[in-house]
């Protein structure tokens, strides 16, 4: 009402055209009351201050125009109400379907999980028929197979978006190698990682943790390893640093393991430090 007394118009002109807007507005936003009491109050403000100093009574043209305000706002009121109520059930039904569509994704990635775990357990079974339960071997596979496991059980639990935490790879790549005196230290911020970086990162922190139990710092109850990631020029920089372990040096020649963790680590550096290996990985 204020607004419309600030519009240069003669007292009979429009005297509530300001408020037939807000009505629409009050009515959108707050539902169906508030834009009823939004009608009756504008409707008896704008005859107060508008149309009462220049008349003091009511004429015919005044109830006429007023008449004719509550019957526009009225078709206004109605007409908002209506649309408002179905845009609400709109939304109701596609929230539905976006249920729907979830719970389908779910499903489907329950079962192509329960296929993948079936289909690592036959391959586990055959590595155990080929190499036997205790050779060096066996023991590598297994490992690695179980790394590969824990990468897409964590990716299984991100359906509607195939990606993880760095934080949570790799706590899920060293859990395996965690016992009462926790060796790890992780650090470093919350950072995003897709699907292929994901399972390539849990292989080859899995690679590292292993070797460190066979030849490093994890070979010695006070051995600890430091794992950071930061971010440089849209780069995720992961460090792995072993501390206190036996001294380590570097080996002649280039085994599987080593040749895995350089492809799976999207060329991971390798440096042999005295006091442990430091690897520093690079994804995107």
């Amino acid at each position: 009402m204020g607004i419309r007394w600030l519009l240069p118009f003669e007292p009979d002109l429009l005297p509530t055209f300001s408020v037939v807007i807000g009505v629409c507005v009050v009515t959108m936003a707050a539902g169906l009351w508030a834009g009823f009491t939004t009608m009756v109050v504008g409707g008896a403000l704008a005859w107060r201050f508008i149309l009462w100093p220049e008349t003091r009574t009511l004429a015919p043209d005044d109830i006429i125009a007023m008449t004719g305000y509550f019957m526009v706002t009225s078709v206004i009121l109605g007409t908002t109400e209506l649309y408002r109520r179905s845009e609400q059930r709109r939304l109701v039904v596609e929230l539905a379907h976006a249920k729907e569509r979830a719970e389908n994704q779910q499903l489907f990635a329950s079962e192509l999980s329960h296929r993948l775990k079936n289909s690592l357990s036959i391959v586990q079974s055959m590595a155990l028929q080929s190499f036997g339960s205790e050779t060096p071997e066996f023991l590598k596979f297994a490992g690695r197979l179980h790394a590969l496991a824990a990468a897409n059980k964590l990716l299984n639990s991100h359906v509607a978006r195939p990606s993880a935490d760095v934080r949570e790879v790799v706590e899920a790549a060293v859990q395996p190698f965690r016992g009462q005196q926790d060796p790890f230290c992780l650090s470093g911020p919350a950072r995003s990682l897709g699907s292929q970086d994901v399972v390539s990162l849990t292989i080859a922190l899995h690679e590292l943790a292993t070797n460190a139990v066979k030849y490093g710092a994890l070979s010695d109850p006070k051995g600890r390893v430091a794992v950071t990631w930061t971010t440089n020029d849209g780069t995720l920089v992961i460090e792995w640093k072993e501390h206190d372990g036996p001294p380590v040096t570097r080996p002649t020649t280039s085994g599987f393991g080593s040749r895995l963790l350089k492809r799976a680590a999207m060329g991971a550096e390798l440096e042999y430090e005295a006091d442990g290996i430091r690897c520093t990985i690079r994804a995107r």
